[in-house]
């Protein structure tokens, strides 16, 4: 395959590092959490003793800390996001999505103060550790308000329905805590059996009002420098393809999505084929990257993007311009735009109908060789 191509769709392992180690942080740290309640309710069994509870959960909590560490060298590092190296122990300080970030970094902060007064038991005294471990469940929940609000991930079905797993893990975790020793401190019960249902129901409604709305990344904090502030840009701007920045068209009045006859009906999803072809460079330097392809299995039409810039010496383009045109099978819908962002093998675009109606797409897609294939999913704006 060309090598401006592989660096424009596949050379983006920093980030999808960052994305994988941020899950897998998420998944051990709700194991820790029940496992310090199986330890904190003195459960065990003849074939389950209470030092096998102590020691997994000693090492999934050391593992879900040399996670979060790479998660957040790998954000540093891939450079997409202005993210230094202070934003990890200064809270709200990022320029980039300052309060969600800054969540992170709170929970990361209170995961390192456990994990060394745990170092350090004996020399501290237990009063002292069990009173900074217990902020093991603060921690937990500012983390999954982290996820929710930084996560790229959130909106897709799969990832929602891990941290809908999650959250319900630890909520189960609280309530047998809760009811462990009851009726002891009743009230301090109470108000944690109170928390657990009113925290997670508040979760789930930031999440639906919040991340998983279109338009999420701009009022979450995103700089203007990543999302594009125009569409006149798209054509200007020098900005490289190979981080995935691209100007984003202006947004308009919102309007009505197409008629439920059309052959587009949004929202939708489908799967997508077809091929890949490379032009260029030019005299000046200049590629086109073409991809034309056909729309299955939730919506029946075509979808053409086409990519414009400057090959780059280390294999990347310098994304100049982009077209990207969605067209109904009965051609009754015909949408155009540009590409919004580009990060790996996912493509965001935004068009637009003669009409006035406006869609968002999402593409994940797959190249081999000269041949396309993989998802699209349409939402109306």
């Amino acid at each position: 395959m060309n090598a401006s191509v592989l660096a424009l769709l596949d050379a983006q392992s920093l980030w999808y590092l960052t994305r994988a180690t941020g899950v897998v942080a998420l998944v051990l740290l709700t194991a820790s959490v029940v496992l310090g309640v199986t330890e904190a309710v003195r459960w065990a069994s003849e074939r389950w003793p209470r030092f096998v509870t102590a020691g997994i959960h000693k090492n999934v909590s050391l593992t879900a800390t040399t996670f979060i560490a790479v998660h957040i060298a790998t954000a540093i590092v891939d450079g997409f996001a202005p993210i230094g190296w202070l934003d990890v122990i200064v809270p709200f300080h990022s320029a980039y999505r300052p309060i969600w970030l800054g969540l992170g970094t709170v929970a990361f902060d209170l995961l390192i103060a456990i994990a060394l007064t745990s170092l350090f038991r004996r020399r501290i005294g237990h009063r002292a550790w069990r009173i900074v471990h217990w902020s093991a469940y603060a921690c937990w929940p500012i983390a999954f308000l982290h996820a929710l609000g930084t996560g790229t991930d959130t909106n897709n079905s799969a990832f929602f329905d891990l941290d809908l797993v999650c959250l319900s893990a630890v909520v189960f975790a609280v309530w047998w805590r809760v009811a462990a020793g009851w009726p002891r401190h009743e009230r301090q019960r109470i108000l944690a059996g109170a928390a657990s249902v009113i925290a997670p129901i508040g979760l789930v409604l930031f999440a639906l009002a919040g991340p998983l709305q279109p338009g999420w990344a701009r009022r979450a904090g995103t700089p203007t420098s990543l999302l594009g502030t125009s569409a006149a840009a798209a054509s200007t701007d020098g900005t490289s393809a190979a981080t995935g920045s691209q100007p984003a068209p202006s947004s308009g009045p919102v309007t009505a999505p197409p008629s439920s006859s059309s052959s587009l009906s949004a929202p939708f999803d489908a799967s997508l084929a077809g091929t890949l072809t490379v032009s260029g460079p030019d005299s000046h330097g200049n590629e086109t990257i073409t991809i034309k392809t056909s729309l299955t299995d939730g919506a029946d039409g075509s979808l053409l993007i086409v990519l414009r810039g400057t090959a780059l010496d280390d294999g990347g383009v310098s994304l100049t311009s982009s077209t990207v045109t969605l067209t109904g099978a009965d051609h009754t819908d015909s949408y155009s735009g540009s590409v919004t962002e580009l990060r790996g093998s996912s493509v965001a675009a935004d068009v637009q109908s003669a009409a006035g109606s406006k869609l968002s797409l999402e593409m994940r897609l797959s190249i081999d060789d000269a041949q396309v294939s993989g998802t699209v999913h349409g939402e109306p704006q």
